[in-house]
């Protein structure tokens, strides 16, 4: 039998090195997959720890309203505006919060036309604008097929404009709604969503804490009907923000104490991360009772 030649044992070699390479290419494979695998659950397990975090605060708020309306107790005394407070938490991480009174807004389904066009006005939306806003609101909610006068919009107005949907004739289920308005546009939702709701069930509000805080420049100009009367307190809004890095979760609600659509309880409980406010207010003194209630001290 006669001894290799040198080109078959390099050619048995390079064969060696090959498989070799094609080995730690596999094991190198697996191991970055599993990294990224452990890498995965860790953000999952991230995400579920804030999200719990969200909730609770969540629920901590809606225990302090109850408590408070029972006991006539001011608690934490959050700003009931929609004003975001942001509570450093320790460990990097930050709750942002945010409550508010749905009874200092305008009810697209109780306020009367007038006082909606009287309030779009002195928020800043022009005389033609307001007049036709405010007909079309009032067109959408009301059951019959005639158009308000001054610029109201039923089915045919809808068709008109070239709209394939024609108004609810019933309530408005949400804010949302006043996309579908045939003289809305996003300019003119974005200016008057934040002074909006469906949870006003009295309908009336206080035009002139809401000019303060969305169109202070006309706070001058106020009528003297601006005034309104005091909240029910019955709907609130609350928005809850944990943030940990780049990793974000978060919490919406509308929490009832008492109003006609339930007992005490949340209406709307969804998942949901709010845009981080413009300068929050930093360690409101509600953030000691916030970091106790999650923290344990």
């Amino acid at each position: 039998m006669s001894a290799e030649s040198p080109h078959e044992d390099g050619f048995v070699l390079v064969s060696v090195v090959m498989v070799l390479a094609a080995v730690s290419a596999v094991l190198a494979t697996g191991i970055l997959q599993t990294q990224a695998h452990a890498a995965l659950a860790r953000t999952r397990a991230d995400l579920a720890h804030l999200q719990g975090m969200a909730d609770g605060v969540a629920r901590l708020l809606a225990y302090d309203l109850a408590v408070g309306r029972t006991y006539r107790l001011v608690g934490l005394g959050l700003p009931e505006d929609g004003t975001s407070v942001a509570c450093p938490l320790g460990a990097g991480r930050t709750a942002v919060v945010s409550l508010e009174d749905q009874g200092r807004l305008i009810d697209l389904n109780r306020t009367p036309r007038p006082a909606m066009e009287e309030a779009f006005r002195t928020l800043g939306i022009q005389d033609r604008d307001a007049l036709a806003l405010s007909a079309e609101i009032a067109d959408y909610r009301d059951a019959d097929d005639v158009p308000e006068p001054g610029g109201g919009a039923e089915l045919a107005q809808y068709r008109a404009r070239g709209l394939a949907y024609g108004p609810r004739n019933g309530p408005f289920l949400s804010v949302d709604e006043i996309g579908r308005l045939p003289s809305m546009t996003p300019q003119l939702a974005a200016k008057l969503q934040p002074a909006l709701t469906v949870y006003n069930e009295g309908g009336t509000f206080n035009l002139a804490a809401l000019t303060r805080r969305l169109n202070p420049a006309a706070v001058p100009s106020l009528p003297a009907s601006g005034k309104g009367v005091p909240s029910p307190r019955q709907y609130f809004r609350m928005s809850v923000t944990l943030v940990q890095g780049t990793a974000r979760a978060g919490r919406t609600g509308i929490y009832a104490l008492g109003g006609s659509r339930t007992g005490t309880d949340f209406l709307v409980w969804q998942p949901g991360v709010a845009a981080p406010a413009p300068a929050p207010a930093i360690d409101h003194r509600a953030c000691g009772a916030i970091r106790a209630a999650l923290l344990g001290g």
